[in-house]
């Protein structure tokens, strides 16, 4: 047994060293689409992505819904808003899709060539994106390749940037509380043909803990507000513009002002969280020296060690779980 005793220590070490080692994978495999090409984060031809492959790409955006006569519809109040605005309807904002209503609808779908049956689909969502869109502000087509994009959550807007210079401003929507948009630096890994609730092209992010990008969107009333997935959303007019000059590896810089939780909840975390909150929480341990990996949104056992040695350190019980005093710790403070 004794001399098997050194080699038993060995290999106690080599498990120790590995367990305050965290696991930061090279690649990051997301089942969000099953297209070859994209298996090549090198990819310069934008790809086609199918229907099928929509619901896989964003599991938690929403679809615009198919209105009938009669139903009611959240979304119902803000299509009459446009109509109303387009000359089409003079009624009160319902949620419920009255008679008023539909022949409202109808007329539209007649000047758009669409049969008029009063049915909100997919088609009738289309139309209503294309009308919505106005004439984007000419701008010449950088000469560069040296472009990188900011988004300002707080201002609501993106900005493109050719050789370090702010070259044009798009209004944006932004991810609404409950799925925030992801705060950090990224790049865009893939440009996508799309289509539907995702407008006509999508820039893919390269966000690790989950399916985020640049794309269009066919409500056009929710550019200006929080109301996405968490994806950055633009008049479909303005992203076929924006797809058209930039390239796969472009920086992009989403940032929420100099007080990014000051008006947002802390989360709970623990060990297996993801997103924003834990990329956040990530980056102020790098600057605080207790961890070296680049901050990936994952809450991982390097994650979880270092929020225990602060946690020792401070005199409290090293549960390694992330609430309202390691926050402050952090300096991730929450203000009036």
């Amino acid at each position: 047994m004794r001399r098997h005793l050194p080699f038993v220590l060995l290999i106690l070490l080599f498990l120790l060293i590995i367990w305050d080692i965290p696991y930061v994978p090279k690649y990051i495999n997301e089942p969000h689409l099953e297209i070859d090409e994209l298996a090549n984060q090198n990819q310069t031809s934008p790809t086609q992505a199918t229907n099928k492959h929509l619901s896989s790409l964003c599991p938690f955006c929403e679809g615009e819904p198919v209105i009938r006569p009669n139903e009611s519809a959240d979304d119902l109040p803000d299509i009459l808003n446009f109509l109303a605005d387009h000359g089409y309807y003079k009624g009160p904002l319902n949620v419920v899709y009255n008679k008023e209503a539909v022949d409202a609808v109808k007329s539209f779908q007649l000047d758009q060539k669409l049969t008029p049956d009063g049915i909100i689909g997919e088609k009738t969502w289309e139309a209503i994106a294309r009308s919505a869109s106005s004439p984007s502000a000419l701008v010449v087509k950088p000469d560069t390749k040296n472009l990188s994009i900011f988004i300002d959550l707080w201002q609501r807007q993106l900005t493109l940037f050719a050789d370090g210079k702010p070259l044009k401003i798009y209004p944006i929507a932004i991810g609404k509380g409950p799925t925030p948009s992801p705060i950090g630096q990224w790049k865009i890994t893939s440009k996508l043909y799309m289509g539907g609730a995702f407008g006509p092209r999508f820039l893919r992010l390269s966000v690790p803990w989950g399916n985020y990008g640049i794309h269009g969107t066919n409500k056009p009333w929710s550019i200006g507000r929080a109301e996405s997935a968490g994806c950055i959303r633009l008049h479909n007019n303005d992203i076929l513009e924006l797809f058209s000059w930039v390239s796969t590896g472009t920086p992009v810089t989403i940032y929420d002002g100099p007080y990014a939780y000051g008006y947002m909840r802390r989360p709970v975390l623990q060990n297996g969280s993801t997103g924003s909150a834990v990329y956040e929480v990530q980056v102020a341990l790098k600057e605080m020296g207790l961890i070296t990996f680049n901050p990936d949104g994952f809450y991982g056992a390097g994650t979880m060690k270092a929020i225990q040695k602060l946690q020792t350190a401070n005199g409290l019980p090293a549960t390694g779980t992330v609430s309202g005093k390691i926050y402050d710790l952090l300096g991730l403070y929450l203000f009036d």
